[in-house]
């Protein structure tokens, strides 16, 4: 992969212009049948070792558990400090339905 990098937005961010979406690396309420906890783990990793720098997740991909298994593989790696997590919010549930 290119080693090019951009800024991202207006922010001092500085990205690889290609992004992993990570719905699927936890999303299992989703997509029930895409994925298992290792693969979804394998899939950053690999992002990671391509040179992808920039994760977008949710609280709803699992819930949490897409963000909780990119914190996993982070902290494995060491890659933390050299990776920005764009994460959306704002969900709220009623009696254990999202809504």
């Amino acid at each position: 992969m290119a080693e090019q990098q951009i800024r991202l937005g207006k922010t001092d961010l500085i990205v690889n212009p290609i992004g992993l979406g990570a719905n699927a690396v936890g999303g299992h309420n989703i997509y029930p049948d895409m994925l298992n906890d290792e693969t979804g783990k394998e899939v950053v990793r690999t992002a990671l070792k391509q040179g992808i720098n920039f994760l977008d997740t949710a609280y709803i991909y699992g819930p949490e558990h897409s963000e909780r298994l990119i914190g996993e593989v982070l902290k494995e790696t060491g890659q933390r400090q050299n990776t920005i997590i764009a994460t959306k919010a704002a969900h709220k549930f009623v009696d254990a339905r999202l809504s």
